[in-house]
């Protein structure tokens, strides 16, 4: 058993993770267009694709991908609808339910490692996405023609700063 975990890296975990993922998408994919996927079997293969996606992708945030997640299953239960006539709204709320179930623990994670890193610092200045109210604008950069040209991308700017 030992010898088994000492091979193992974590490539392989989202190398086969990547594959799982793909194989229960084709597999919900299929129960939704032959409209034989039961309750019970859209709830596991949605929680499932859920964390198998998670660990398959794992530089992307995770509630980008639930989202992305939800929105695809929600397109395939209309679909499914489209071509069956009649929406099942329980199957949809149970997969959007178990997507919910999956998202908690991550975010509930999330806000424990805030509240070690700073236990008394609001959450709105913990927030990376953007700027809070209480945090001060930022001065503009100063003008410099190798950063500009690097930014621009322009092979014929001038790269390195003349001082003239």
């Amino acid at each position: 058993m030992d010898a088994l975990f000492t091979r193992i890296t974590p490539g392989h975990i989202v190398r086969s993770a990547r594959i799982g993922a793909l194989l229960i998408a084709f597999v919900l994919t299929s129960g939704y267009v032959t409209d034989r996927l039961s309750l019970e079997l859209a709830g596991v293969g949605s929680f499932f694709l859920a964390v198998l996606t998670l660990l398959a992708l794992p530089n992307q945030r995770s509630s980008e991908l639930l989202g992305a997640l939800a929105i695809w299953l929600t397109y395939a239960e209309f679909m499914a609808a489209i071509q069956s006539g009649h929406f099942n709204l329980w199957r949809w709320a149970i997969v959007l339910a178990t997507l919910s179930l999956v998202i908690v623990p991550i975010k509930v994670q999330h806000l424990r490692q805030l509240a070690r890193s700073n236990p008394y610092r609001p959450l709105g200045e913990l927030d990376r996405r953007g700027w809070s109210a209480t945090t001060p604008a930022a001065a503009p950069a100063p003008y410099a023609p190798a950063a500009f040209a690097a930014i621009s991308f322009d092979p014929d700017a001038q790269l390195a700063f003349d001082g003239a």
